[in-house]
């Protein structure tokens, strides 16, 4: 009798310590150790990547990728942490530069009276990809495609080379009755235009540009200018094609059938142009004031393309201004003036923003497509590759 008394007493004891243990299991699992990557506190260049955590923790075997920063955009409330963070050399001056659109690959050319040779430059890792060598003259320009397949560059040896960079190969060459300047891919990469000088007619020496098909390279269209061709591009809505310079004026095209829209003014020539993100805007380099044809002021003048109206005219600056362009996101407007000055204004109400010395001097300035890198190209042979820099 007494037996049976205790026996419902074992049977909780055993269920009891049963349960214990099965807790005890729940608590060693929860216990498993957390992969430092997720309890790491993110760097101040890490700021924009937002860190996750779920409930599915990783098992301990696991490995979890590490965050690669990445890099923080040219804007208008990004300046002043602007840097120097390479920078090679050409053997001449520097007359043009350009990136590929995911900023990684640099191509710079110029040269004076012997080096014609375009250097192509690893953004990433900072060393040479070789060159391309095939002109004989200047090269005044070059552009990559927007696939980042191919490289185009234009010369006074009076020929635009059409290139596989990679490879080093020429894809095809077009030749011109004059030196030719400018060049520039359409957005969706399917045209090329090119800007220069043409047959002269009596006393009127002519300028144009041309375009065509990168399918075939067969001419679509020719557009008249004056004199020559320094400033040309297309707005990346693909709408407009932009061009002219040396004849005082710039001219904007129909870049579907080259139906001319309008005709902007200027006191001075023209070095370069740039068209905003958004392709409402066109900024031009110009000089503003001369003095026995010295130009003794320097200014971007800035129009309206929907209306055809100037807007601002950006002046203070102590030499001719040699280039434009605007950062990725539209915020900002940088200018380079041939004695070095680069200065950045804020397109809200284009304030100065901040200012910055190349003591080379700038012949040549462009910002990578992704917004992450400018590049200064200076008259003795220097180029510099500037990105913004987190200093905690």
């Amino acid at each position: 009798m007494k037996q049976r008394k205790w026996f419902p007493l074992i049977i909780i004891l055993v269920i009891s310590s049963a349960s214990l243990e099965a807790c005890s299991f729940s608590v060693k699992t929860l216990a498993t150790p957390i992969s430092p990557e997720i309890l790491a506190t993110p760097t101040a260049t890490q700021a924009s990547i937002p860190s996750i955590a779920t409930a599915t923790a990783a098992a301990p075997t696991d490995i979890l990728p590490t965050v690669t920063p990445t890099l923080i955009s040219i804007r208008a409330d990004t300046i002043p942490m602007l840097e120097v963070v390479s920078s090679f050399n050409l053997r001449e001056i520097v007359r043009s530069l350009a990136f590929t659109r995911d900023g990684t690959v640099l191509a710079a050319a110029g040269g004076n009276t012997e080096d014609y040779a375009i250097r192509l430059w690893d953004v990433v890792n900072a060393q040479s990809l070789g060159e391309l060598n095939g002109h004989a003259g200047i090269v005044w320009d070059v552009a990559f495609s927007p696939d980042g397949q191919m490289l185009a560059s234009v010369s006074s040896d009076h020929t635009a080379k059409i290139w596989d960079w990679r490879n080093k190969t020429l894809i095809k060459s077009l030749d011109f009755p004059g030196q030719v300047v400018s060049v520039s891919f359409s957005p969706d990469g399917q045209s090329l235009a090119v800007g220069g000088v043409d047959e002269p007619q009596g006393q009127i020496q002519n300028a144009a540009i041309w375009t065509y098909s990168v399918a075939s390279w067969k001419p679509l269209l020719k557009l008249p200018e004056y004199l020559n061709v320094t400033a040309m591009e297309y707005s990346q809505d693909g709408r407009w094609l932009v061009g002219g310079g040396t004849s005082r004026n710039v001219k904007v095209w129909r870049a579907s059938d080259g139906a001319s829209v309008f005709t902007f003014n200027h006191a001075h020539q023209v070095s370069k142009a740039a068209i905003s993100p958004d392709s409402s805007t066109l900024a031009t380099a110009t000089c503003q004031t001369t003095v026995n044809d010295v130009c003794t002021e320097g200014g971007v003048w800035v129009w309206n393309l929907l209306t055809g109206r100037l807007t601002q005219r950006l002046a203070g600056f102590p030499d001719i201004v040699e280039s434009v362009g605007y950062s990725a996101d539209g915020s900002t407007l940088i200018a380079a003036a041939r004695n070095g000055t680069l200065r950045f204004y804020n397109t809200s109400n284009y304030q100065s923003l901040f200012e910055f010395t190349s003591p080379g001097g700038i012949g040549a300035m462009t910002v990578s497509p992704d917004g992450g890198f400018l590049a200064t190209g200076g008259n003795d042979g220097g180029v510099s590759i500037w990105k913004i820099v987190y200093h905690p």
